[in-house]
């Protein structure tokens, strides 16, 4: 058999839900032909994880290097990058997804979506003033935007509008040892994250169960004073949610701050978070939370005991490098191959 016909079985093993035949078949057909794209495609899309599954360390690296491969033949393959900067969520990778994004825009410099992702790694690293740019970068090159991703680019212009008013040193930077938001995190960190459901039954629907109980004798008096109560009872179901919100970000600060420890960590392959952190019951808790590529990404971080650099900042790709000298963009024939990234 050749190779397009190893792959033709491949594919049909992968519809039949036959995910390790298709992964030996594909494997095969590669032997015979290492750029067979479609072959390709069809392991990566075996390795992807099931809705409720996660797929372990191994199985994702594999698939990120199978996805560079198909970007460096294929850039035109808007979902595979995609899929790339999805699976180095998984790992951690953040500095490396920015890269990856920015990557990308070489081969689609009008299409706004590597810019939303890229402001919306910033901001997670609580890099708000990058982010921002990014964002207000989409308005300057006049980009064209759908509704839900309009949507999603008025949301992250809010958060970073909001977070650059407040004080700069209130951004809790994991690289920065001494920032007053690891204590932030020892507040807490014998006790799990609080749900945003349970600040809402803890704080408001003792209110409302309050107002209904007293609304008896006023819908009593007909249908104005049913309209008044379910008046009341909204304003008081919008006006709470909005205030549980707040009170849900507070209460969880520190464990939005580990979170981004935890990343930082995960995606300079160093360690950055303290031991009597790394054992408390919040460290535990949020982990476990993550996926299982990323549980034993963190686990081999710690076994490899490199801590990160006291100097160390973010390392961030120029942002105008999809551009030429000239300020014209690449075309797509001009470009060079793209770098492929070595998982540590």
């Amino acid at each position: 058999m050749d190779a397009n016909d190893l792959y033709l079985d491949a594919l049909e093993a992968l519809e039949a839900l036959e995910n390790e035949k298709a992964i030996e078949l594909a494997n095969k057909a590669l032997a015979l032909d290492p750029e067979h794209l479609d072959a390709m495609g069809v392991l990566s899309d075996a390795l992807m994880p099931g809705p409720r599954e996660s797929t372990n360390l191994a199985n994702t690296s594999k698939n990120l290097a199978i996805v560079r491969k198909i970007v460096k033949l294929s850039p035109e393959r808007t979902e595979m990058w995609a899929r790339g900067a999805h699976l180095m969520r998984i790992l951690g990778m953040w500095e490396q997804a920015i890269d990856w994004w920015q990557e990308c825009r070489k081969y689609g410099p009008d299409e706004a979506t590597p810019i939303v992702e890229q402001a919306s790694l910033l901001s997670e690293m609580g890099l708000y003033k990058e982010a921002g740019e990014r964002l207000d970068s989409i308005f300057d090159e006049n980009l064209s935007v759908g509704a839900s991703q309009n949507a999603r680019i008025m949301q992250l212009v809010r958060m970073t509008r909001k977070a650059l008013a407040q004080n700069p040193n209130e951004h809790f930077k994991p690289w920065q040892k001494g920032h007053d938001g690891w204590d932030v995190i020892r507040v807490r960190m014998n006790k799990g994250p609080i749900s945003q459901n349970t600040v809402f039954l803890l704080t408001v629907a003792p209110l409302l169960l309050f107002i209904i109980l007293l609304s008896g004798d006023i819908t009593g008096s007909g249908i104005g004073g049913l309209c008044i109560v379910s008046l009341v009872i909204a304003a008081t179901v919008v006006t709470g949610t909005r205030l549980s919100n707040r009170w849900y970000q507070q209460l969880n600060k520190p464990s939005f701050n580990l979170l981004r420890a935890m990343d930082v960590e995960a995606s300079t392959g160093k360690k950055v978070i303290p031991e009597d952190i790394r054992i408390s019951k919040l460290y535990i808790i949020l982990l476990g939370k993550t996926p299982r590529a990323y549980q034993e990404r963190a686990v081999k971080i710690v076994e490899i005991n490199r801590k990160l650099p006291a100097n160390w900042k973010p390392n961030l790709p120029d942002f105008d490098s999809h551009k030429s000298e000239d300020g014209t963009f690449w075309d797509v024939e001009e470009n060079p191959e793209l770098e492929g990234y070595e998982e540590e």
